[in-house]
């Protein structure tokens, strides 16, 4: 879990929506998009985040109306941010810290990435089957990839 950040979004697509947008246009794009959340950007600035969980919780649970509801009223405003040099290490200790699912990757001020925890499994499966295989090649004498 030593690896940068920037080596699992490297390459990614992030896929963004404006505070503007209904909820049911949020909806609709995290299921056409396939995404559990979604950066809200406005003016190229990085303005919250909206994931299912604010769906469920602010309009389903809440009864209220999806089609009048924009993003700004349900989103997480000024999300806790990463930036792209720190370590997959670090991103894990701030989503288990403070009970998120994904968290939205910086470079300097500009949105590059969003992190998910289900990045960080398999970065951290891969890394593990990687431990494994040079450990079976030092017992075994096997070539190591």
């Amino acid at each position: 879990m030593t690896q940068p950040i920037s080596a699992v979004i490297t390459g990614r697509q992030l896929y963004t929506i404006s505070s503007d947008a209904s909820a049911r246009e949020a909806a609709q794009y995290l299921e056409g998009k396939d995404v559990g959340a979604v950066a809200v950007v406005d003016d190229g600035a990085l303005k919250g985040i909206l994931s299912e969980r604010d769906l469920v919780q602010r309009i389903i649970a809440a009864g209220a109306d999806p089609n009048t509801v924009t993003v700004a009223q349900i989103m997480t405003a000024n999300p806790v941010t990463m930036q792209t040099s720190k370590t997959l290490a670090d991103a894990l200790e701030v989503l288990r810290g403070r009970k998120f699912r994904h968290l939205p990757v910086m470079e300097g001020d500009t949105l590059v990435g969003m992190l998910s925890v289900r990045d960080l499994y398999a970065a951290m499966k891969s890394e593990l089957e990687d431990d494994l295989h040079e450990r079976e090649a030092l017992i075994f004498g096997l070539p190591q990839l």
